[in-house]
């Protein structure tokens, strides 16, 4: 493929509608992780995902702002949330409401993972990357911005935080938790690919370097599968291939030259017309409560795919990284996710769709932020 550039008419179409998408998302003090199912909810790993292509775009005193919500909540209560509403505890009941009324909005969202988050008011207890994002968000806003007064309004919880994730890498070795799957039974309480490489992404930019080098060999040990040429979502044999962690393993510099062209290969068998399955082969519903190829259980996600696109970009690999990206602009809309078969599913205006096409976009022009 040849010639893609701004030209390009439905590469900037796409990309208008991408940056609408995003103006629909930024209301109140920061970011909605979406127009309509998260409407008045600020989620953390939205935006901490969505961070440098939400700079490129020009958001930094709301990201500044969307940031402080959090390291307020952490500040006051000692936990750190995964999302925090805008108009309080009544906005789930409004937003669960709504669903209810309209099931296609639930996107399969199983109901026992969907009642914690009205419950607990917004502490995930069981997705274990709340943590490592907000420090990778404040750090990642630091350098980009060279604004320095978040980190020194808020040195002391950003200490803490540190402090205690590297302990936790100290005394358990591998950090628990789902991380953004955060309705796959299977992953609760077991130590997810992607948790892993957030909390020795965070580690480092925090310069607990010790214990962040300890989880790197960890990670290669545990999670590396010779056989299947990629790192899988658990550190066992039925592992799966993960797209988004093994991106993050490239994007991360963890993964070796080497690795990175292997998995370049294997995520090829996670391939379809329309973008990256998120995990591949799907688990049966018995064993993660969601039907194969539905939600979270082997689904094209944007999120995933841009993060794909920027590996591919970074490990030189341009003309799959373009092919990769126009999978993206050929889907309908800007939803949340999509069937193998490019059907649109979830919330429409998702923030991390629209905002992870104009990072993979970035990476591809040469101008990425991560």
């Amino acid at each position: 493929m040849t010639g893609l550039d701004l030209a390009h008419e439905a590469v900037k179409r796409k990309l208008a509608e991408a940056e609408d998408a995003v103006k629909l998302c930024a209301r109140g003090k920061g970011f909605y992780a979406s127009s309509l199912n998260y409407a008045y909810q600020y989620w953390l790993r939205d935006v901490v995902f969505s961070l440098p292509a939400l700079m490129s775009l020009g958001y930094q005193e709301r990201l500044r702002n969307h940031l402080t919500i959090f390291l307020e909540a952490y500040r006051r209560k000692g936990r750190v949330p995964a999302l925090v509403n805008r108009l309080g505890g009544l906005i789930y009941l409004v937003n669960f409401a709504r669903m209810l009324r309209k099931p296609s909005l639930s996107t399969s969202y199983p109901l026992k993972f969907m009642l914690p988050n009205l419950f607990r008011f917004g502490l995930q207890l069981w997705t274990g990357d709340s943590q490592p994002l907000l420090l990778i968000g404040l750090h990642q806003y630091t350098r980009l911005t060279s604004d320095v007064g978040l980190m020194e309004d808020y040195g002391e919880e950003a200490g803490r935080l540190a402090e205690d994730l590297a302990l936790k890498v100290e005394v358990e070795d591998l950090i628990q938790g789902s991380g953004w799957m955060d309705a796959m039974a299977n992953y609760m309480e077991k130590p997810t690919l992607v948790c892993q490489l957030l909390a020795c992404r965070a580690l480092e930019l925090s310069g607990r370097l010790r214990q962040a080098s300890k989880l790197k060999t960890l990670i290669r040990k545990a999670y590396w599968s010779p056989e299947k040429g990629c790192y899988t979502d658990l550190p066992e044999p039925e592992g799966r291939i993960d797209g988004l962690g093994n991106s993050l393993a490239i994007l991360y510099d963890l993964a070796s030259a080497k690795e990175a062209s292997l998995i370049a290969e294997a995520l090829k068998k996670a391939s379809t017309p329309y973008g990256i399955l998120n995990i591949h082969p799907p688990y049966p519903k018995h064993v993660c409560s969601q039907r194969p190829h539905t939600y979270q259980n082997s689904v094209i996600w944007p999120m995933v795919q841009g993060h794909v696109v920027a590996a591919l970009a970074k490990m030189g690999l341009k003309e799959e990284a373009k092919k990769e990206f126009m999978k993206m602009v050929s889907l309908p809309e800007l939803n949340e996710w999509y069937t193998p078969e490019g059907k649109p599913k979830g919330s429409p205006n998702q923030l991390w769709t629209a905002a992870m096409l104009v990072s993979a976009w970035n990476a591809i022009a040469g101008t990425t932020l991560f």
